[in-house]
């Protein structure tokens, strides 16, 4: 029988990529791609709203469908979901590529006018993503050109008519996808504008057979309070969320463990999960259909076992490893995201010293954990410049705590006002529309408990999940130490 040699497999987890964009240099490949079921629904062309949070995923699947060599994998996967006649195009996605219009291209042609002129601009990008789809030659057009062309309704609808019928002709569908919302613009008045005029373009595909839009959002974005596009609660019922279980995260783990493994023709880790009784498939495909450890826990837990240990200690009194990483790794709405996840485990193959009979230890995860407690918070203020304004004050406060504590700790920093300083000053989103200074430090702990960094127990109190807490450098009795151990 082959010989395991942690060593390897400890750089097998050291290599794991963490993070994708949708397209670019950091866009998925096909060992990257791993699917739970419930993602299924996510994929399909029939979906229109995507719901995740930073980390969860969106820009992966987005970049998933819109890479060719990807689309195949997970229409293999998902026959009934029929990718594999579908043409995908980009309406926007951050990127300068193909039909995606740019954030300059968005402000130029939307900042003159209102709701109307979003409309319009909106329905331009859907057009020639459609056209770009067939391979129209119009579709080369700048979306100035589409705005004046087709500014008569029922020349755009035309035009649009022919585009579906000569898709359903071949067979084929065009799915236009729109990604990383959140770079639209700094200004939450014009942000909710944009996304407001987005679903309505959007919406009005419904009566197209064969042209479809897909929008990746996050689940703040979705339920800004100031969208008033009077099918929202229909879109909103209808969203798919991008949730990831214990069990999916670590079948994502395994399965790019061994997709790595292959490509360094290495043998260690399929040796270790071979004696663990779950030999490697041959193929990406069968590893996502069919494979033990991509969706059973039983067989999860034995092989983490054997990675890791069974214990968080010498014994179960500090808590079995398997369950252990999801547990702390939970925001307050008790949702893991996959970067956080493999960040941990990478962080963990890091950490010093090694054993020769296991990949990685107690301690090194506890290590992996705070390192992707910063990772996170670095993540979140991409997002939420606000954030880091907010948790500086409070480092060294104890949670669980009364909610006047944390209050008590931003008036004392005059944090309120600083941000809304900063917010105007560097033209990033505020935490809130609107907040009188009686108000202030309410809404701002309401904001961060919309965003999972803030939770409470059943006793009211408010506490910070170890996510955050870490970097924030808040304590807790009894929680992850803020250092490792010497």
């Amino acid at each position: 029988m082959q010989n395991v040699d942690f060593n390897d497999i400890r750089r097998l987890l050291i290599n794991l990529p963490t993070d994708h964009d949708a397209d670019g240099d950091h866009r998925p490949r096909i060992g990257d791609v791993f699917a739970p079921e419930q993602h299924a629904s996510a994929l399909a062309p029939s979906t229109l709203i995507v719901v995740g949070a930073r980390g969860a995923g969106k820009s992966f699947w987005a970049g998933v469908l819109g890479q060719p060599d990807t689309r195949e994998l997970a229409a293999e996967v998902y026959p009934r979901l029929g990718l594999d006649r579908v043409l995908v195009t980009f309406g926007y996605n951050g990127f300068d590529t193909g039909s995606a219009v740019t954030k300059r291209t968005v402000e130029a042609r939307t900042r003159s006018g209102g709701h109307d002129v979003a409309v319009s601009f909106w329905q331009s990008v859907l057009l020639r993503a459609a056209l770009e789809a067939i391979e129209d030659p119009e579709a080369e057009e700048p979306i100035s050109s589409f705005m004046t062309k087709y500014a008569d309704p029922e020349d755009y609808e035309a035009r649009l008519r022919q585009v579906d019928r000569q898709l359903d002709a071949a067979d084929k569908t065009s799915l236009i996808l729109f990604d990383a919302l959140d770079t639209l613009s700094r200004e939450w008045g014009r942000l909710t504008l944009l996304t407001d005029a987005l679903f309505e373009a959007c919406w009005m595909l419904r009566a197209r057979r064969r042209i479809k839009a897909k929008v990746f959002i996050r689940p703040d974005q979705l339920n800004d309070e100031g969208l008033k596009f009077v099918e929202l609660p229909k879109l909103r019922s209808g969203r798919i969320e991008l949730d990831w279980s214990r069990a999916d995260l670590y079948g994502l783990l395994f399965t790019r463990m061994a997709e790595a493994e292959v490509a360094v023709q290495g043998k260690s880790f399929a040796a270790l999960c071979k004696r663990a009784g779950y030999p490697v498939p041959a193929t990406n495909a069968e590893r996502i259909r069919r494979w033990e450890l991509a969706s059973s826990e039983n067989a999860q837990k034995i092989l983490i076992d054997r990675i890791a240990g069974p214990y968080m200690g010498r014994s179960a009194t500090k808590g079995a490893t398997y369950p252990w990483t999801y547990k702390h790794l939970a925001d307050g709405r008790d949702v893991v995201t996959p970067r956080s996840f493999l960040k941990l485990f990478v962080e963990a193959a890091r950490h010093a010293p090694a054993l020769q009979n296991q990949a990685i230890t107690a301690e090194g995860i506890r290590h992996g954990l705070r390192e992707a407690s910063k990772t996170r918070v670095e993540q979140l203020a991409l997002e939420y410049p606000w954030i880091k304004r907010a948790l500086a004050p409070l480092a060294g406060l104890k949670v669980p705590c009364p909610s006047w504590e944390i209050h008590d700790a931003w008036i004392a920093s005059d944090t309120a006002n600083v941000i809304t300083k900063a917010a105007k000053d560097e033209g990033f989103l505020p935490p809130y529309h609107h907040a009188s200074s009686d108000e202030a430090e309410e809404s701002l702990e309401a904001a961060m408990a919309r965003i999972g960094v803030l939770a409470y127990r059943t006793d009211g109190r408010a506490d910070m999940p170890d996510l955050f807490r870490i970097a924030s450098r808040m304590l807790k009795l009894g929680g992850v130490a803020l250092k490792s151990r010497k």
